[in-house]
C-alpha cells in the first residue's frame, strides 16, 4: 500500500472520528419542538396540553397549519386549530407534522455537491416521505408504522446535512468520481450519509426504528424490522427514477431490490399497480409542495 493511500486513509479516519465525536456539529431541534415531542410521547398527555404548549410558538403553528391544509396532506376538511389537527391526525400524525415543519429548514440548504437542485433535498425528502406512508398503508403495516415511516422517509438523507462541508472541501481540492453517493462519501470523507443520518436522529432522540431505517436505506441490509427498511428504500428508488429534487442528469440510478419487494409481498402485477399509484402520490406531493412555496 502506497504512502499516498495510507495518508488518505488516515485523513478519512480522522474526519470520521471528528464527525462521530463532535456532537456540536449536529444542529439541535428547537427547544420548543423538543418539549412538544416529549409531550407527544407521554401517554397521559391530553389535546389541551398540546394546545397550551403550542401557544408559545405561533410562527411554527402557522407553518404547521399551512402544511396540514395543503394538498400535501390530502385532508377532506380544513384544519383551523391545533385541537382540530389532533382530532383529525391523532398524536402520531401531529408528531409527523411537527417534524416535517421543524426540519424543513435543514433540508432546504445548498446540497448542490450531491446533485440536488435548489431546495431539491427538501422536495426529494418530502416525496419519499409521502410515498413511504402510502406504501406502508398499502402493505397493511398499520397506522403507527405508516407515520413512523413518513418520518423515516422525510429524514432518510438528513446525514447529508453533516457531510456537505466535508464533501465540498474534498471536491474543491480534488474532483473525483464514484459509482454511488455512498461510495463517494466513504472515499473522500470516511463516513457516509446513512451513518451520519443515524447520528443526527439519535441526537434528536427520535425512535430507534427511524435510526435503523435511515442507516439501512442504501446498503440493502435488513434491520430488525425488514419491512420498514424495504418501504423507505422502494420509495427512495421511485424518487430516484423520476429524478425528484435533482439537477438534470444527477439523479442516482433507481434500484428496486428483489429482497425488498419479496419481504413486502409486492411481486409482479401487484408491484406494478402499487408503483403506479405511488408515482401518482409523488406527483400530488410535488404539486402540493409547489403550492406551499407560493
Amino acid at each position: 500500500m502506497s504512502n499516498s493511500t495510507l495518508g488518505n486513509l488516515a485523513l478519512q479516519e480522522k474526519t470520521r472520528r471528528e464527525i462521530l465525536h463532535k456532537s456540536d456539529l449536529i444542529p439541535p431541534l428547537p427547544d420548543f419542538v423538543v418539549r412538544l415531542l416529549a409531550l407527544l410521547n407521554k401517554p397521559e398527555t391530553e389535546p389541551q396540553d398540546l394546545e397550551r404548549h403550542m401557544q408559545n410558538d405561533q410562527v411554527l403553528v402557522a407553518k404547521m397549519l399551512a402544511m396540514v391544509n395543503s394538498p400535501f396532506y390530502g385532508l377532506s376538511r380544513s384544519i383551523k386549530t391545533i385541537k382540530d389537527a389532533v382530532m383529525v391526525l391523532g398524536f402520531r400524525g401531529v408528531r409527523s407534522l411537527v417534524l416535517a415543519t421543524s426540519t424543513a429548514k435543514f433540508l432546504q440548504r445548498d446540497y448542490t455537491c450531491y446533485g440536488h437542485e435548489p431546495k431539491g433535498l427538501w422536495t426529494h425528502a418530502a416525496c419519499v416521505a409521502a410515498v413511504s406512508k402510502f406504501l406502508a398503508k398499502s402493505c397493511r403495516l398499520g397506522a403507527e408504522m405508516a407515520e413512523l415511516l413518513f418520518v423515516g422517509g422525510l429524514l432518510h438523507d438528513i446525514g447529508k446535512l453533516l457531510l456537505v462541508p466535508y464533501l465540498n472541501d474534498a471536491l474543491r481540492q480534488k474532483p473525483t468520481t464514484a459509482s454511488s453517493t455512498v461510495e463517494l462519501e466513504t472515499k473522500v470523507i470516511g463516513i457516509d450519509h446513512t451513518e451520519a443520518g443515524a447520528l443526527v436522529t439519535a441526537k434528536w432522540n427520535l425512535a430507534v426504528e427511524i435510526q435503523e431505517v435511515i442507516k439501512a436505506h442504501h446498503d440493502g441490509s435488513m434491520p430488525q424490522d425488514a419491512k420498514a427498511a424495504a418501504v423507505v428504500r422502494l420509495a427512495d428508488a421511485i424518487a430516484h427514477e423520476r429524478a425528484i429534487g435533482y439537477l438534470p442528469g444527477k439523479a442516482p440510478v433507481a434500484q428496486y431490490a428483489k429482497a425488498d419487494l419479496d419481504v413486502l409481498g409486492l411481486e409482479g402485477a401487484v408491484w406494478e399497480a402499487v408503483r403506479s399509484e405511488a408515482v401518482q402520490v409523488m406527483e400530488d406531493a410535488l404539486a402540493a409542495l409547489a403550492s406551499l412555496a407560493n
